[in-house]
């Protein structure tokens, strides 16, 4: 894990000691193009960590299902991505009520925070998001999140929710570790996790998990 994590916070590193050492020769604009580089690899290495810390934790945790708030929880996860949906300038659509399901809430809301931040960088222009959720039989709920943007194909799809074994094994650019991470919580929960796309500009893939169905109306504690 250290080598995976060696190459951005050498980046960071580098551009750090360049600005300290070379700040009086640059232009104001010059300074602020480092400085975005800095935050945007600072950040990317910041999600690395917080995504090993919670694999970690799932992969430990034994955890008690219990009734979900999912309007809260879905709430809290627009409120954690507010500046990322402001800069994008992204339109969410939420279903008026969302069926009831079991599950844990801190892990159901790191599986939308990671489908909800990846429709929102690889949308449309501007992305456009649906939330949504369906009956599945008589036992399950089918969550989802719908984007527009260029879509996958077969083969990339096929690599989405490979099991994770180190970082540079995820071979979609762009989704990282994430979906290995969904995958476990999904299966820990007693769901299955999908996705449907076709490799067409506009076209967008649904990318969607199954929890089983709250259907004795328990409310949530």
């Amino acid at each position: 894990m250290a080598h995976d994590l060696r190459s951005p916070i050498g980046i960071v590193t580098s551009y750090t000691e360049l600005l300290q050492r070379e700040w009086h020769t640059l232009s104001v604009e010059e300074i602020r193009e480092l400085l975005a580089i800095i935050r945007r690899v600072g950040r990317k290495s910041l999600t690395i960590v917080e995504e090993l810390l919670l694999l970690a934790s799932v992969r430990k945790g034994q955890v008690k299902m219990t009734a979900l708030d999912m309007p809260r929880i879905v709430a809290e996860v627009q409120q954690r991505l507010g500046p990322m949906i402001e800069e994008y300038q992204a339109i969410v659509e939420l279903p008026n009520d969302w069926p009831l399901a079991f599950g844990y809430g801190p892990w159901i809301e790191e599986i939308w925070t990671n489908y909800l931040s990846n429709a929102i960088k690889y949308g449309g222009q501007p992305p456009h998001i649906k939330l949504g959720a369906i009956k599945q039989g008589e036992n399950m709920i089918r969550f989802w999140v719908q984007d527009n943007g260029n879509g996958l194909s077969l083969s990339e799809q096929a690599q989405l929710f490979i099991p994770f074994t180190r970082l540079n094994q995820v071979c979609v650019e762009g989704y990282g570790l994430g979906l290995s991470i969904v995958q476990r919580i999904v299966d820990k929960l007693g769901g299955e996790v999908g996705v449907e796309s076709q490799a067409v500009m506009g076209q967008g893939s649904v990318f969607w998990f199954t929890l089983p169905a709250n259907n004795q109306g328990v409310s949530p504690g």
